[in-house]
């Protein structure tokens, strides 16, 4: 009993330590892409060198705008095959550019996009506008799914851990029931009878919290590094970084459910 109390805390706290270090690095990457983000107004093909330049210096005076800069169809189309360099050879297979001429516009804060994005849609000439809240957005979502869903299966598993070692102190109890009735009758008071099965859940939660300690460590430095090598562009929080806020919470878990069950296992049988 005192093995599968351990086992299943050590299972839900690495369900809970898993679920904190997925969502703090898809929160890092959303922070990320929203410093990132970045609006494109894509201006009609029969503007005027001079109305571009007109439509450019009402982008850069909105207010919320960082910078501003005018993107030509022909850097568009280099900047489009240097990203992808399989389309390296189609500008010479083209006729035509069909990349239009866009201003690309950088806000002063990820709050300020959407309203910097609204008021460029509404400059003439700007055909169309572009950025990337969306998927911030769907990031964000993505990541308060995931705390949900790792909070919902850590909790059963908590829940399932609370009962057997509530369950492991009662057989314990059972087995010294004489010596509990005689320190009772000797004066020992409920505190002192209660001390040794309180330390007992405490080492199975802090057993737990060690064993899960060393496999997300382990999981996680490996996970880092193979992401790191085969998606560059992905940024992923260091373990130095990540682990230790994750790791104190997995430990201050699996001491309190061990003290918990223990607590209640005792109180019940004194009361009784």
């Amino acid at each position: 009993m005192a093995a599968a109390a351990t086992t299943t805390i050590a299972i839900a706290l690495m369900v809970a330590g898993g679920g904190i270090l997925a969502s703090v690095n898809l929160a890092h990457l959303a922070s990320v892409l929203e410093a990132q983000v970045e609006i494109v107004g894509f201006l009609r093909r029969d503007l005027t060198v001079q109305q571009q330049q007109r439509v450019l210096a009402s982008a850069k005076d909105l207010p919320g705008v960082l910078s501003a800069e005018l993107v030509g169809r022909a850097e568009a189309l280099k900047r489009l095959q240097k990203t992808y360099g399989s389309l390296a050879s189609v500008g010479s297979h083209l006729k035509t550019n069909p990349l239009p001429d866009s201003i690309e516009v950088r806000a002063g804060g990820a709050g300020q996009v959407r309203g910097v994005a609204a008021a460029l849609e509404q400059i003439a000439g700007v055909e169309e506008v572009l950025y990337g809240t969306p998927v911030v957005d769907r990031l964000v979502a993505l990541t308060r799914a995931v705390r949900i869903a790792g909070a919902a299966v850590a909790g059963a598993l908590f829940a399932a851990a609370l009962l057997i070692v509530l369950n492991t102190i009662r057989l314990t109890i059972a087995a010294r029931r004489q010596e509990i009735e005689i320190m009772t009758l000797v004066g020992a008071t409920p505190g002192f009878i209660r001390g040794p099965y309180v330390l007992e859940g405490v080492l199975q939660g802090a057993a737990a919290a060690l064993a899960a300690t060393v496999i997300l460590v382990a999981v996680y430095a490996h996970l880092a590094v193979q992401i790191a090598g085969s998606l560059p562009f992905l940024p992923v929080l260091p373990a130095r970084a990540a682990l230790p806020g994750a790791l104190a919470v997995v430990w201050f878990l699996g001491i309190a459910v061990g003290m918990a069950g223990s607590e209640i296992g005792m109180r019940r049988y004194l009361r009784a």
